[in-house]
C-alpha cells in the first residue's frame, strides 16, 4: 500500500479480519471560501473548509491502497466569479492532506444534470473541456488486484456530451466482465425506486440513461455502486449489485429531516453533524464490508478510533436488537427548493445502524414479515449476515403454518409469546410441535400486571424471568419438543451481571438449547444505559450462543413510558450505540471460555472474564475517575476510542482493559 504522511495514528484496524485491499470514499467536501464577516445564508458554511479538511486528513491516515472522491469539491460551480479560485483553494487543501484521490465530477464541479428545472446552468462543452484540461478524463478506470473500478460522468449522461462515455462504458463493462467490478457516481441514479419520477428531481439520474445504466451493471455482475450528491446515507440491493449513497462530510441538507419524527437538526437541518463522514471499503475473497468514518463535523481529532466488525465478520456474536420502531420508515420531502415536484425517500438510517453497531440479529413484529417494504429491507438485512426472528402472539386461532407457507425463507427464526400466562397451555404446544418440524421455534411470554412505581396502571412483563425456566422445560420435556431459544428478562431489580450469574447456576435445560435475553432501556440516562447495556454484553458471554436483544432502537418520546435508545429521534448514535458497538467487536475478538470475577477499585465496579491468555476487565464508573493501568490498551467504549501505551488515562465511561 502507498506510503502516507508520518501521523500519529488515528484508527485502530487490529480487530478486523485480514483484507485483500482497502480503500476509502468521500463525497461533497464543498471547500468554501473564506467570507470574512459577511453575512452568509447558513452559520455553518464557515466551517465547511474545516471539516473537509479534518476529514481528507483523516482519511489520509487510513492505510488504504486509494481513495475516490465522488464530486463537489467546492461550494461554488461553474460560470460564478470565485469557481476558478474556489478550485485552486480546494485542489490546495487536498494537496496539504496527502490524498490523491481519484476524482468523479460533481454538479459544482461541471454544471447540473440535463433538465431545464435545475437551479444551476447544465454542463456546457467548453466547461467539460476545461475540466478535462485540469483534471483529465472525467470517466476511466483503472484495476486493483483482482478488482477492476470504474469513474463516470453522471451530469453529462442524457446529453450529447455523453455519447461517447456511453460507448465507452459497454465496452469497458465487457472487456473486464471476469473482474470484480466497483463503479463510483455523483448522481445517484435513485434515492427510493427505480422507476421513480426524474424531471424536477434534484437529486436522480435523468431517463433513459438511469435504466440503460442500471441494466447495464446488472448484466455485468457489477459488485458496488458508490453515489454522493445528496449528503445523506442511502443504501439499496438490485439484485447482486449494493448501492451505497455516501454521506458528505461537510453539511447534511435540510429537506431530508422530513425522514425524522423529532424537531429538525440545526439550520432546519442543514448541520446535522453526527451523519457527517465517510467511508472505509475492506475487500475480501467473496464479500466486500462497508465501515462508516463518522467524522461528526469535528475539525480536531486526538484520539484513535476503533474501526469494528460489520455483522459478517461477526457471526455468532451476541449483539442483537428488538425493532421497536419500523426498520424503514418513509416520507416524501416536500415541493420545495431545488427540486419541484415531492421526492419519496426511505430513511435508511436505522437499517445502517443496525449494520454499524454489528448486531446479528434483529427482533421483528410479524407484521413486518407481512409489509411489503419491510420484508424487502429485512431480508436486505439477511444478506448482510443479519439473522431475523419474527415474533407473533398466541391464540387459539394462530396459524403458524399460514405464515410459513406465505413467507418462505423470510424469517430464520419464529418466536410465539404466550399471552396472559406465561406457560404455554396444550393448544400452544401441539402448534410448536407441529411447526417445529418446519423452522426454528424459540418462545416468549407476554404477562400483563406488572406494577411499576408512579404509574397508575400496571405494565406488561415481556420474555420470562429466571424461575420460570424449570417450569417450562419440564412442560416440554413431557412432550418431547425441543425448542430451538426461549426468551427470559433481565429484571430491572437485578442487575444483568448478578442475572446472568443466577442462570448459570440453575441446573441445565435438556429441551431448550439455548436462553437468549431481553434487555429494554427504561430511562434518559445516556450514561446509565451505556453502564447498563455494557454489563448485559459483558455478562454474556459467559453464555456461548446466547443472544442479548436490546431495545429500543430509537427514543420513545411520545409514549407513555419515555425512554432513551440506542438512537436518538434524529436516528443519531447514543452513547450506548459506540458502547454495544466497540464491546461486541472486542467480545467477538477474544471469545474464550472465560472464568467470571467481580471487585471494587478506587469506587468503581470492575468486571472481568478471564482465561489463561487474556484477561478483559470492564471498568464501570459512574463519575469520572482518573485509571492508571500496566496494561497496553484501554478502550473507551462510548467514545468509541482506544488509548495505547498510556500510563493513565480519565475513565468517563463505560471502558474495557486488554490484558
Amino acid at each position: 500500500m502507498p506510503n502516507k504522511p508520518n501521523h500519529t495514528p488515528s484508527f485502530d484496524l487490529t480487530l478486523l479480519p485480514p483484507a485483500q485491499q482497502q480503500f476509502t470514499i468521500l463525497s461533497d467536501t464543498h471547500y468554501m471560501l473564506d467570507g470574512g464577516d459577511a453575512p452568509l445564508e447558513f452559520a455553518s458554511r464557515r466551517k465547511q473548509s474545516q471539516r473537509a479538511g479534518a476529514a481528507l486528513h483523516l482519511a489520509a491516515q487510513i492505510d488504504s491502497d486509494f481513495t475516490v472522491h465522488l464530486g463537489d469539491l467546492i461550494q461554488e460551480y461553474p460560470d460564478t466569479p470565485d469557481f476558478e479560485r474556489a478550485l485552486d483553494e480546494a485542489l490546495h487543501q487536498l494537496e496539504a492532506s496527502g490524498l490523491k484521490p481519484h476524482l468523479v465530477a460533481g454538479n459544482h464541479d461541471v454544471g447540473d444534470k440535463a433538465d431545464p428545472t435545475m437551479p444551476t446552468h447544465p454542463v456546457t462543452a467548453e466547461i467539460l473541456a476545461q475540466y478535462h484540461r485540469r483534471f483529465g478524463p472525467s470517466w476511466y478506470s483503472f484495476s486493483n488486484g483482482p478488482s477492476h473500478y470504474i469513474i463516470l460522468n453522471t451530469q453529462i449522461m442524457n446529453t450529447p456530451l455523453g455519447v461517447e462515455q456511453r460507448a465507452w462504458l459497454e465496452t469497458e463493462l465487457q472487456k473486464h466482465d471476469a473482474k470484480r467490478l466497483f463503479v463510483f457516481l455523483h448522481l445517484p441514479p435513485y434515492l427510493c425506486d427505480p422507476a421513480e419520477p426524474h424531471r424536477g428531481h434534484y437529486d436522480n439520474l435523468g431517463q433513459p440513461d438511469r435504466t440503460w445504466l442500471l441494466q447495464l451493471l446488472s448484466l455485468h455482475r457489477v459488485e458496488r455502486l458508490f453515489a454522493g450528491h445528496v449528503h445523506f446515507a442511502f443504501c439499496d440491493r438490485l439484485g447482486s449489485l449494493q448501492y451505497t449513497i455516501v454521506p458528505s462530510t461537510s453539511f447534511t441538507r435540510p429537506g431530508f429531516g422530513h425522514l425524522f419524527t423529532s424537531a429538525p437538526a440545526p439550520e432546519q437541518g442543514r448541520d446535522d453533524a453526527p451523519k457527517l463522514g465517510f467511508y472505509l471499503c475492506r475487500v475480501f475473497d467473496k464479500r466486500s464490508d462497508l465501515h462508516l468514518i463518522r467524522t461528526a463535523g469535528e475539525t480536531n481529532f486526538t484520539a484513535t478510533q476503533l474501526i469494528t466488525r460489520t455483522p459478517a465478520a461477526l457471526q455468532g456474536a451476541a449483539l442483537a436488537l428488538t425493532l421497536t420502531h419500523p426498520l424503514c420508515p418513509t416520507a416524501e420531502v416536500p415541493l420545495a427548493w431545488p427540486s419541484v415536484i415531492r421526492q419519496r425517500v426511505r430513511n435508511d438510517y436505522p437499517l445502517l445502524a443496525v449494520q454499524e453497531i454489528g448486531a446479528t440479529s434483529v427482533r421483528v413484529p410479524w407484521t413486518d414479515i407481512e409489509d411489503t417494504l419491510q420484508r424487502e429491507r429485512l431480508q436486505y438485512l439477511r444478506a448482510e449476515g443479519i439473522a431475523v426472528q419474527a415474533f407473533v402472539p398466541f391464540d387459539d386461532a394462530l396459524d403458524l403454518h399460514h405464515l410459513l407457507d406465505h413467507y418462505p425463507d423470510c424469517a430464520d427464526r419464529w418466536e410465539v409469546q404466550t399471552a396472559g400466562e406465561p406457560m404455554p397451555d396444550t393448544t400452544c404446544l401441539d402448534l410448536l410441535a407441529d411447526c417445529s418440524r418446519r423452522t426454528p421455534l424459540s418462545l416468549s411470554t407476554i404477562v400483563p400486571g406488572e406494577r411499576i412505581a408512579d404509574k397508575q396502571h400496571p405494565r406488561t412483563r415481556l420474555g420470562f424471568r429466571l424461575q420460570e425456566l424449570a417450569t417450562l422445560n419440564e412442560l416440554l420435556t413431557d412432550r418431547e419438543l425441543i425448542l430451538d431459544s426461549a426468551l427470559c428478562r433481565i429484571d430491572a431489580e437485578d442487575d444483568p451481571w448478578t442475572t446472568v450469574q443466577r442462570f448459570r447456576a440453575l441446573p441445565p435445560l435438556s429441551h431448550i438449547r439455548r436462553v437468549d435475553w431481553l434487555l429494554t432501556l427504561t430511562s434518559r440516562d445516556d450514561n446509565a444505559h451505556a453502564r447498563l447495556a455494557t454489563e448485559a454484553l459483558f455478562a454474556t458471554a459467559l453464555l456461548p450462543d446466547a443472544q442479548l436483544y436490546v431495545d429500543p432502537i430509537l427514543d420513545l418520546d411520545r409514549t407513555m413510558d419515555i425512554a432513551h435508545g440506542v438512537l436518538d429521534g434524529l436516528c443519531n448514535p447514543r452513547p450506548i450505540f459506540h458502547a454495544l458497538r466497540c464491546l461486541n467487536t472486542l467480545l467477538y475478538t477474544y471469545r474464550k471460555a472465560w472464568v467470571p470475577e467481580e471487585r471494587e477499585e478506587k469506587g468503581v465496579r470492575i468486571l472481568a472474564l478471564r482465561s489463561e491468555e487474556h484477561v478483559l476487565e470492564l471498568l464501570l464508573p459512574e463519575e469520572p475517575v482518573g485509571w492508571t493501568s500496566a496494561s497496553q490498551r484501554i478502550y473507551d467504549l462510548a467514545a468509541g476510542t482506544v488509548a495505547v501505551d498510556t500510563d493513565k488515562v480519565l475513565i468517563a465511561g463505560p471502558s474495557l482493559v486488554y490484558a
